[in-house]
């Protein structure tokens, strides 16, 4: 992703960047998913040759909200489909770091802060 120096001039449209940034952050989860490795903002920078300061200006006027909680967003919707289509073998814990949270508590607080519940409770719910 090419710096802008503003929006208007810079050869591309908001939107345009506002899609290409999300592309990137969801090729980048995905590639947490996959190692199940926790997603960590410096590390998106540095996958988009960013300096990690520079992108989380630049995100909230791209997304409306910060880096951190459109990673977290983005992790909780993902979380929430695994807990809907996983087997029940498969263990909150396993989802969690299989949602690149770093640790099953984090998960926890995450996602009981965001869905007023616990995962649990919410996988038993979905059934």
């Amino acid at each position: 992703m090419r710096k802008p120096t503003s929006w208007k001039g810079a050869g591309r449209s908001r939107d345009a960047y506002r899609r290409r940034f999300e592309r990137a952050a969801e090729l980048y989860l995905h590639a947490c998913y996959g190692t199940k490795t926790a997603a960590r903002a410096e590390e998106l920078a540095g996958y988009l040759h960013l300096a990690r300061p520079y992108l989380s200006r630049l995100v909230p006027d791209l997304i409306g909200m910060p880096l951190r909680d459109y990673l977290r967003g983005q992790q909780l919707t993902h979380a929430q489909h695994l807990l809907r289509t996983m087997p029940l073998t498969v263990t909150v814990e396993q989802i969690a770091l299989a949602s690149a949270f770093g640790t099953p508590w984090t998960f926890y607080r995450c996602f009981k802060t965001a869905f007023g519940m616990t995962p649990t409770k919410y996988r038993s719910s979905s059934l």
